[in-house]
């Protein structure tokens, strides 16, 4: 029977290592979370109900297994459900959204009255450049929906197969 398994150097590769929350808070890394996805089409068919994490034994004192297991069991619950509440966006992120739309509704409003005031082509190609510009400036909104939020829409249903699983530290 194929092993649902992942294999790791530190338990600390697991979750971001700037996240201050306490452990079963912190969710998983998006390499956990592509690694994962991965290894369950692999062995899906065989239905396993555990999730091994093997770990370096040297850890095993300082480490509070139920924590760990704990937090990735709440992660991948948390992946069944929206991005919004799975891996919601940063600061710097939803700013850069607000940013975004707010420079191309003004960019096309100067090209709209750029447009309106005169019929010359060269400052219709202006026009025609502002707004190509705002629409530039959603371009790091537009590839988090189209590398984030659409592949995570499409792999909830893959999540929910396995978000109940028993997770058990394998020490190695």
């Amino acid at each position: 029977m194929p092993e649902f398994a992942i294999r790791v150097s530190s338990l600390e590769q697991l979750f971001n290592e700037f996240d201050a929350r306490p452990l079963p808070e912190r969710p998983l890394v998006d390499a956990v979370h592509d690694h994962l996805l991965d290894e369950w089409e692999r062995v899906r068919d065989s239905d396993p109900k555990t999730l091994v994490v093997y770990a370096p034994e040297a850890e095993r004192a300082n480490t509070d297994e139920s924590a760990v297991r704990e937090a990735i069991s709440n992660d991948l619950r948390a992946s069944c459900g929206p991005l919004r509440s799975a891996g919601p966006l940063s600061h710097r992120e939803r700013m850069g959204v607000v940013i975004g739309i707010v420079f191309l509704i003004g960019c096309v409003a100067i090209s709209t009255a750029i447009e309106h005031e005169t019929n010359d082509a060269v400052a219709e190609g202006i026009a025609q450049g502002i707004t190509l510009v705002g629409w530039v400036a959603l371009w790091g909104p537009a590839a988090h929906l189209v590398l984030n939020i659409v592949p995570h829409r499409l792999n909830r249903r893959r999540y929910r197969e396995f978000a109940d699983v028993d997770v058990r530290i394998a020490w190695v």
